[in-house]
């Protein structure tokens, strides 16, 4: 396989993964704005719990029948409207995903026959973030397209601590000022919001660029 062809299969994977996280992306939106309007339809159904207890009081017994089916219909759309944010808005976990060295070291190895990159590891076997192997390395060749036509890129990856909390760093070096034209960095930046990392971009020492990815370690 020359050069060329496998630069292409890696856009090709890496554009395969930007759809699926999109379509992700569009359901997680989909679902915050469920949640909200479910809020709002809690909100109404609860003021209309408290307006048939007070109904209640100044009705007499030939209206306790329309006061009980009121109670009773709030009641159950409490509940299917209880269950259907539980869906929207489900509990946030903190799942240990895999080891980021390893999973680092597997996406330079995909990259090597496409692009010239210099690799740095300095991090512990045993240092894991939320993302999971496929998240690293779809980190990893957002990078490095965002930067491949610089004459060198250089790629780190190392435990940093924070404010008193470990974290990971993805460091992609280049010679290139104001780095790439940032298309590639859209999903290298929604995989990092959905770990509870971030992206930045700053100036190297001696000209060029960095782009860091951060992200926070799990135990």
């Amino acid at each position: 396989m020359t050069k060329t062809e496998a630069r292409l299969s890696l856009v090709q994977r890496q554009r395969r993964f930007e759809w699926e996280l999109a379509r992700d992306e569009q359901t997680r939106t989909a679902a915050q704005l469920v949640a909200g309007k479910t809020h709002d339809l809690m909100n109404l159904v609860q003021i209309v719990q408290l307006a048939t207890l007070e109904l209640a009081r100044h009705c007499g017994e030939g209206g306790k029948e329309f006061i009980d089916d009121l109670q009773r219909a709030a009641r159950d759309a409490q509940t299917s409207l209880a269950e259907l944010m539980a869906v929207a808005r489900p509990e946030h976990v903190v799942r240990r995903g895999a080891a980021v060295g390893a999973a680092f070291t597997a996406a330079v190895d995909t990259i090597r026959p496409a692009l010239v990159i210099d690799e740095h590891l300095a991090v512990s076997a045993d240092t894991a973030t939320q993302c999971t192997a496929e998240d690293i390395a779809h980190l990893v060749y957002g990078l490095v397209l965002d930067a491949e036509d610089a004459p060198r890129i250089e790629l780190y990856i190392r435990d940093r601590v924070i404010d008193g909390r470990p974290w990971v760093e993805i460091v992609r070096g280049t010679e290139l000022a104001g780095g790439g034209d940032r298309f590639e960095l859209r999903a290298v930046e929604a995989i990092a919001k959905r770990a509870g990392g971030e992206v930045t971009t700053c100036e190297r020492r001696g000209g060029g660029t960095e782009v860091v990815v951060a992200l926070p370690a799990v135990p």
